[in-house]
């Protein structure tokens, strides 16, 4: 079941979080390593980009959609990963288009390093790569408003999944629970 925070609207970003129940007690524990959160987030975006093609949730999007009024405006997220994982900020709607722009010099100067000298890590690539970090804080301090809750609380994200084990009890997936916006503590 999908609890939803009431007459809430997005107004460009908010910050994700994901847990995943512990097999031994039951219990929803925070998602911390980075390959693990990188598989629940991209749940989370493909599923609102419509490009999911297993495990796709309509009802996590509907949920969204629900809350988010510049997403149903324009469909489309993505995601700004925080240097301080494991939070993931998701925006939604025409912001998604100024941070592509704001990661284009990130891309140009991994290319250029491919092509220069076999791989895309340089000075280059890493000087770019903190510009961009850089560059989207800012945006996300000046020129967007975090989601709030009608008594103007902070609010974020919080994504519940099951962990998906194979045969030999190796981590391989995740599988969706739920999800829920929460006030943030002052």
């Amino acid at each position: 079941m999908i609890k939803s925070v009431q007459n809430i609207s997005f107004k460009a970003y908010v910050p994700v979080s994901y847990y995943a129940k512990n097999p031994a007690n039951g219990q929803y524990v925070p998602v911390i390593k980075k390959e693990n959160i990188r598989k629940c987030h991209g749940f989370v975006v493909r599923n609102l980009n419509g490009t999911a093609k297993r495990n796709k949730n309509e009802k996590f999007v509907d949920f969204y959609k629900a809350h988010d009024a510049d997403y149903r405006r324009n469909p489309k997220v993505q995601s700004v990963y925080d240097r301080n994982l494991p939070v993931v900020y998701l925006i939604s709607g025409n912001d998604v288009d100024v941070v592509t722009e704001l990661a284009k010099p990130v891309g140009k100067a991994k290319s250029e390093s491919l092509d220069l000298i076999g791989h895309s890590n340089s000075f280059e690539s890493s000087r770019a790569a903190n510009e961009f970090f850089k560059n989207v804080r800012s945006f996300l301090n000046k020129s967007c408003r975090r989601l709030k809750s009608d008594d103007k609380q902070n609010l974020s994200l919080r994504v519940y999944f099951d962990p998906k084990y194979n045969t030999k009890d190796k981590l391989v997936g995740f599988n969706f629970v739920n999800a829920r916006f929460i006030k943030e503590e002052s």
